[in-house]
Formats: C-alpha cells, structure tokens, sequence
C-alpha cells in the first residue's frame, strides 16, 4: 500500500555507517588486508636469498669430547678470523643476522689418534631467534683447518740457576743460589718432555759480584747435553725465576781462646799455649765480617780443665751467618808447661765480700786444705799461703738462714800468671737481721 512504503535510500546508508563505525570490524578488515600483504610479498616478492658474514671465528672447544675421550689435545690453536660463513634463507629472516649469532668449528669425527690431520670447518645458528627457520650455512674461506693431536702430559722440575755468566769480585765467594720459584711444572706431549733433561735460569751480570743480589731470569728447557730446546708445544706454568746470589766476603782471621776461671787480674798471655791452626777463612755478609779482627773457640775454664801433659780439642765458634771456607770445626789446643810448676797450700785466708746488708754471715771454715796453683815455676817456688786468699762473693748466692755450703774462688793479689785448679766451698752460718 502507497502508504506503507518507505524510502529504500536512507536504510542504505545506515547499514553503511554502522560497520565503519565498528571499532570491531576495522579491526578484522585491518588484520585481513595485512595477513594478505604479506602473502603477497611472500609469494612473490621474498623469494629467498644469501649472503657472506665475514667476521666468524672459530671455536675449537665445540665437540671437544671427540678428541679428549682419546686422551688427546691439540698442541695449537691457530688463530683464524674473518671466517667467510654463506647464509641462505628468507631475506625477510636472514636480513638481520651477525657473525655472534654463528658459530664455525672442525668437525671432529676424522680424529682417531695423534699426529697431524686437516679437518673441515662447519657452522651453526646459537641464536635461538634464528632456529628452525629453514636457514643454510655454508663456510666458504677458509673451508678447513689443520691441527696437531698428541697425548698431553705434565711434569714437574726443579729449577737451577745456570751461574756460568757470572763472575764474582777479588776477596769475594758466592755462597748460596736460590730461585724462585723452585720448581716448575711442564706441559706437552709426551714425546717432547720425554727430551727435556733441565730447567735452567741463566743469570748474567755486567759487573763482578760483590753483594747479594737478585736477578730475574728467562728459563730455558735443556737436553741431557745442555742444550737449549726450541719446544713447540710444551710450555711452563711460568716463564720466569727470581735468582738470588748470595754474595760473602772472604777473610782470613786469626784464632784466640778465651780463658775463663782464672783470678781477679789474671794475664791470659802468661800462658804459654798455641792451637793447631792459628787462623781459618771464613765467609759471611761483608757488613760482619769487615768488622771481625778474630774468631773465638769455646772457651777453656782454667780453674776446672787445666792439667800437665794434655791437649783439648776445642770447637770454633763463629758468628751467626759466618762460615767455614775450609771445613774445620775445631781446633786442638796445647800448652807448653816446661816452665810451669805447681804447688798445694793451705790457706787460711777466706774474705767475704758484697754481704747483703739484711743477713750478718759468718764463716765457719777456719782453712782450706790441699789449694793446687800453678804457674812460673819461679813464682810458685816463693808462693807462700799468706799470698793466697779465699773468697767468698755473696752478692752471687741465694742466702738463706742457716748454715750452708757455699763456693768460694782463689785469689792471688800479688801475681798476674799465678792460677788455681779445682773447686772449693767455705762452710757460713748465714743469719737474717
């Protein structure tokens, strides 16, 4: 009916507005018209392509365990960069790969044992954006590489100073020569530390020694004929030792007694003794021994040791870092008694001196009996008993009250060569103020 009828223009234009106005159906027009794009470019457009990376390395540790399972190293990594690696693929996936996104290494199979093979390089993808995406590698320059497999083994020697370039001042000697480290160790194929005899550290100086000093040395591996080896494989934990010298100065020195026991006053040179060396060279740090003027053997008690008709055998001592250059550690000793006499007296004479002033002490002892002196048969031949004196020094004694045994020495006031033998106590009554 005419009056029901309505425009057919208007609903056309509605349903228009409505699907342009549908955030919703943009969208999904949107993704349509992208997803066919791509098909299209895809298809007809990235067809696939390659291209040189240039920069690649190669990496000897991949697959190692081909080779080390047989007990085998390579001897040396040569270095090799600027590995030509061909990529093949999708442009639109290729396009953005860089040499870190490979890997080039010899493939391993072909190693069965030592000695020297030529292997070939091969490549792949570790970067995981990259994998599963139908990409081909191809090593184009260079396409192999060839390396050395040996059974590696290590070694541990000592190390020695090689002196021979060295030359030490006149009135000098080099005592001791230590390096460090002491030791070193090897490592190489067998066949080539089987040839190595030594480790040397050649030291040389421009001048003559005359002090310790330190110099630093490049080890050197030698022969059983000592021979430098020009080892390619085998290398040190170390390349270098600190070689120390030990430089003393020598002198000859003359040997002295000294003589302990004797009496207030007494001249150790009335003795008539000798040694049977009368001086030894010795060797030490040059700041000791320029000051020496002497060395000292043990020192001889008179009052406890000495007899007529004997010899004694006395050890040298010498100072703390001085040494023998003649191997002699003791000297003999010998008097010469055809002058001598001896004489027993009984002495009557006993002194207390240095009494502490808190004790009163009293000697007991009215005589010693049987006092054996020696000296100058002159001398001893006009010693009477009234020349000799006993004493008693307590200032040395731990007193405590009572009476006690305490030693006494012999004194001869009026000789200078006169001496006594043997051990002597007083008997004291020590009492507390």
């Amino acid at each position: 009916m005419p009056g029901n009828e309505h425009p057919a223009g208007p609903q056309r234009e509605t349903y228009r507005h409505v699907i342009w106005d549908n955030p919703v159906s943009l969208f999904i027009i949107a993704l349509f018209c992208a997803l066919v794009a791509w098909l299209i470019v895809t298809m007809y457009f990235d067809t696939g392509g390659s291209y040189v990376i240039t920069d690649a390395t190669v990496n000897f540790n991949y697959q190692s365990s081909a080779y080390t399972a047989l007990d085998l190293d390579i001897m040396e990594e040569p270095s090799i960069g600027n590995v030509r690696v061909r990529v093949g693929g999708s442009n639109t996936i290729i396009g953005n790969m860089h040499a870190e996104d490979i890997m080039v290494y010899p493939n391993y199979a072909a190693v069965s044992g030592p000695g020297e093979i030529t292997l070939g390089l091969e490549a792949r993808i570790v970067n995981n954006d990259y994998m599963n995406q139908g990409i081909e590698l191809t090593v184009e320059n260079p396409q192999s590489v060839t390396l050395v497999f040996d059974s590696v083994t290590s070694r541990t020697m000592p190390v020695a100073a090689d002196t021979t370039g060295l030359s030490v001042a006149e009135g000098f000697t080099l005592n001791r020569v230590a390096c460090v480290p002491a030791e070193v160790t090897l490592r190489g194929p067998a066949s080539e530390l089987e040839r190595v005899a030594a480790v040397a550290a050649p030291v040389t100086a421009d001048s003559a020694l005359a002090d310790t000093v330190t110099i630093s040395s490049v080890l050197e591996l030698r022969d059983e004929n000592g021979a430098p080896l020009e080892l390619r494989y085998t290398a040190a934990d170390t390349e270098t030792a600190d070689v120390t010298m030990t430089v003393y100065q020598v002198r000859e020195l003359p040997l002295a007694v000294d003589f302990i026991g004797t009496p207030v006053g007494f001249d150790p040179a009335s003795l008539n003794y000798s040694l049977s060396r009368q001086t030894l060279r010795v060797a030490g740090p040059a700041r000791t021994v320029s000051t020496l003027t002497e060395l000292a053997v043990t020192s001889f008690d008179l009052a406890q040791e000495f007899a007529f008709d004997r010899d004694y055998q006395r050890q040298i001592q010498l100072p703390a870092g001085i040494v023998s250059q003649e191997g002699l550690g003791s000297v003999t000793l010998s008097f010469d008694t055809s002058g001598m006499s001896s004489k027993a007296l009984n002495v009557s004479n006993i002194r207390l001196v240095n009494v502490p002033s808190n004790y009163d002490v009293t000697v007991l002892s009215t005589m010693l009996e049987g006092v054996q002196l020696y000296g100058p048969a002159a001398e001893i031949e006009r010693l009477s008993p009234e020349s000799v004196q006993i004493q008693v020094d307590c200032q040395s004694l731990g007193l405590t009250a009572g009476q006690q045994t305490v030693p006494a020495t012999v004194q001869i006031p009026s000789s200078k060569r006169i001496f006594a033998v043997g051990s002597y106590t007083v008997e004291c009554e020590v009492v507390e103020k």
